[in-house]
């Protein structure tokens, strides 16, 4: 898997416009891959993205500054169960790493009557976000939190006046619900293509 120091492609904007994705493990490398993202120019919400709304409308959430953010053991505990419910190969190392040290700068914390049962770690730059990593309580895997958590991340990308938001990665049978997205565009033959499900 190629990869490459995002600097000596001039900015983190021009590294994810290409196609690339940040390494997990470490904070100035990028890897090539079915890149997809939202584009925020006069996309809008569809009538699915609006049902997911009004389903998740009693999750409440904040935004922070990671840098703020308190990792703590206990912390760890909680999302390592939740990874370990969940199935997911993600060793807890790479966990602690992307809060504590990588490029990523915000986070969201997600709350159900206020117990905390998501978060939701991006980036965002003065032209372009990145929903990088979600961990969620797995008792709502299967009640619209994972994808409510992208979704107002673009919302908030939108209303921020950015360009792109950036979902991760993407193949037609690998995160496919993103394609429901507003404004879904993904990285194909070396350039950004709208969804074709001939593809």
């Amino acid at each position: 898997m190629p990869t490459f120091n995002h600097q000596l492609h001039n900015s983190l904007e021009n590294s994810y416009a290409q196609g690339y994705l940040p390494q997990r493990n470490h904070s100035g490398l990028f890897y090539l891959s079915t890149s997809c993202r939202s584009n925020l120019k006069n996309s809008t919400l569809s009538s699915e993205n609006k049902r997911i709304l009004n389903t998740t409308a009693s999750y409440t959430f904040k935004k922070i500054a990671l840098k703020d953010f308190s990792y703590t053991i206990d912390i760890q505990k909680k999302i390592y169960g939740w990874i370990k419910e969940l199935g997911w190969d993600f060793p807890i190392a790479s966990v602690k790493n992307i809060f504590t040290n990588h490029i990523f700068n915000k986070l969201y914390i997600w709350s159900d009557q206020q117990q905390v049962i998501g978060y939701a770690i991006c980036l965002f730059t003065s032209e372009i976000s990145h929903i990088a990593y979600v961990f969620y309580n797995p008792e709502y895997a299967r009640r619209n939190l994972p994808i409510r958590m992208v979704l107002e991340v673009i919302i908030d990308s939108q209303s921020s006046g950015l360009n792109f938001c950036y979902l991760g990665q993407f193949t037609p049978n690998n995160g496919y619900y993103k394609r429901n997205m507003p404004g879904f565009e993904y990285f194909h033959n070396n350039q950004w293509v709208t969804f074709n499900k001939n593809i």
